[in-house]
């Protein structure tokens, strides 16, 4: 089943160009696959079950300009065992494709802290279409870590990072990539193209070590607690 909503591009969701951020993109994202949970009883008030991102895998074809009126839908690929696979689209009013997104989730239970199967009551729910796709296979490869050391800095996890479970919001991680790139790369405009692999959730108060590596077809951000250098996320922007 695929779900689909209409979205205003408003002055907070584009850049200096009049252009959709990537960070922007995200939120659409993410608000339209929690639409559509709500819509097939999986929401926040119906069960403790959660979905958690593990990978987004983000090709921009066109970016959505300010004052622009896009449809953002979404559906479920394919679930196995804890994990899904989940797709989105951004198309403009003649139906032309602006955007298109892979992405990889798992489920835990908020109570328990662990993961758990969906029931297949639940599941079948979301009706699952395995045959459409922009993306060849459902599952994303998990990034290489990089430990660069150009253009290194500390993120406080204060309150205004943190979202409704708790921890850093997936959405603030491609906003710290864009903090890392130099000025005279991120003035050309965001990354048309970009993979994120989550590992570890963030958390309040902690203080985050940022560092950026600078490879030949793409910079790579590594995002890691700064204490035991453990890593919370990578994100790869395509040059």
């Amino acid at each position: 089943m695929v779900y689909s909503d209409k979205f205003y591009i408003g002055f907070s969701d584009v850049s200096a160009n009049l252009e959709l951020t990537d960070s922007a993109m995200l939120r659409l994202f993410e608000n339209v696959c929690c639409m559509q949970g709500e819509a097939v009883g999986d929401g926040f008030y119906d069960t403790d079950g959660r979905w958690f991102l593990t990978a987004y895998h983000v090709k921009v074809f066109k970016r959505p300009k300010y004052n622009e009126r896009v449809t953002v839908s979404t559906w479920s690929r394919c679930m196995k065992g804890v994990a899904a696979s989940r797709e989105f689209e951004i198309r403009d009013n003649d139906g032309s494709l602006l955007a298109a997104a892979l992405s990889n989730w798992a489920r835990m239970n908020i109570s328990t802290g662990r993961l758990e199967r969906m029931s297949p009551e639940a599941f079948a729910r979301y009706e699952s279409e395995p045959d459409r796709h922009n993306f060849d296979e459902p599952w994303i490869s998990k990034l290489h870590d990089s430990f660069g050391s150009e253009n290194e800095r500390e993120i406080y996890v204060d309150r205004n990072l943190i979202d409704a479970n708790r921890h850093m919001n997936n959405v603030k991680y491609i906003e710290l990539a864009m903090l890392m790139l130099p000025d005279s790369v991120y003035e050309k405009g965001e990354a048309n193209e970009f993979e994120i692999t989550y590992r570890k959730a963030a958390a309040y108060k902690e203080t985050l070590a940022c560092s950026l590596s600078d490879e030949d077809d793409c910079y790579v951000i590594a995002v890691r607690e700064k204490e035991s250098k453990e890593v919370n996320a990578l994100i790869k922007l395509y040059k």
